[in-house]
């Protein structure tokens, strides 16, 4: 199914002028040179009402040194297969492979995907895609999303008759890394076994953008039985010109409320610069303040880990 999906891909590249790509390269003094991920998207307007997106997502089984599975082969995922038909100026109802509305908001005004997902992305809280049925709807000044879906993400084959409902409401300017004004929002989601037991996520975030800054803050739950995690984060950009700006980003998580000294914060302090179109290069500092270290959770010789990497973002 992998090759298949891939040879589509191939040849749709080689005789389609609508296909679309990013790809994530980096090296990091620690792991030597990296291709993360790499995204085809193809986009088709039907009519007037109804359009069409396909994409896949190509990257390694495993993500990182922490991942227990340790299987580093590459593979292809669909990621979206996506109708959107507009019912009005005001709805839209989208089904299929689909993107979801937990994180998509809080990603944009961040703006450096390539560089680091979301907060919600990189601790689980979410996935960025799955397969369901979405309702898009205008009330007023507030824009609302509902989606009820299989709850087990792009990468995974349904496996139960559970599905996942989540919920986002907001309010302001969507996209704050192409446009300045604000937004605020919540989001919140609920995913219940058979058993009843319910995985609820939480989440309130806002962002601003102007004279040449971005600001983002957001603050996430996750909650199941008695069991409660918190996550934060905090993001800045200031352009420095047309082609540079600087960042930093702060997240702090606590895995478990419960559960003392589980606690860690990750910074990123960036530089960015688009020599060319399609073409973004960035060195980032990223610091990791734990602490589990030296404790019986995890054992880390020194409490923060600085690692020094080098992204590249190629966007065709």
């Amino acid at each position: 199914m992998k090759l298949i999906l891939f040879i589509i891909v191939s040849i749709g590249i080689m005789f389609s002028n609508d296909i679309s790509g990013v790809a994530y390269f980096n090296y990091s003094e620690d792991s030597g040179f990296g291709l993360s991920r790499t995204y085809f998207t193809y986009k088709s307007e039907i009519s007037d009402e109804l359009s069409f997106k396909f994409q896949t997502d190509i990257g390694q089984l495993s993500e990182s040194e922490e991942d227990l599975a340790e299987d580093y082969r590459w593979t292809a995922y669909l990621k979206k297969a996506q109708l959107d038909w507009k019912v009005n100026d005001g709805m839209k109802i989208s089904m299929g492979m689909i993107g979801m509305n937990m994180f998509n908001v809080q990603e944009n005004t961040w703006g450096n995907r390539f560089v680091a997902k979301s907060a919600m992305d990189i601790n689980k809280y979410s996935s960025s895609a799955d397969l369901g049925f979405a309702i898009f709807k205008k009330l007023g000044p507030i824009a609302a999303s509902l989606l009820i879906s299989n709850g087990e993400g792009y990468k995974n084959s349904r496996s139960d008759e559970n599905t996942k409902k989540s919920l986002q409401l907001l309010y302001g300017e969507k996209r704050l890394d192409k446009n300045d004004g604000y937004n605020v929002g919540i989001v919140y989601s609920s995913l219940c076994d058979n058993s009843h037991d319910c995985l609820t996520v939480s989440g309130l975030f806002g962002g601003w953008s102007g004279s040449n800054i971005r600001l983002g803050a957001e603050s996430n739950t996750k909650e199941i039985g008695s069991m409660s995690a918190n996550l934060t984060s905090i993001y800045a950009n200031y352009s420095l010109n047309d082609n540079s700006s600087i960042f930093v980003r702060i997240d702090s998580n606590d895995p478990d409320s419960n559960v003392d000294d589980d606690e860690s914060d990750t910074k990123w302090i960036g530089f960015k610069w688009a020599p060319t179109k399609g073409l973004d290069i960035c060195p980032t500092l990223v610091r990791i303040d734990d602490d589990r270290a030296g404790n019986e959770y995890i054992y880390i010789s020194n409490k923060y880990i600085d690692t020094m990497t080098i992204n590249f973002q190629f966007k065709f």
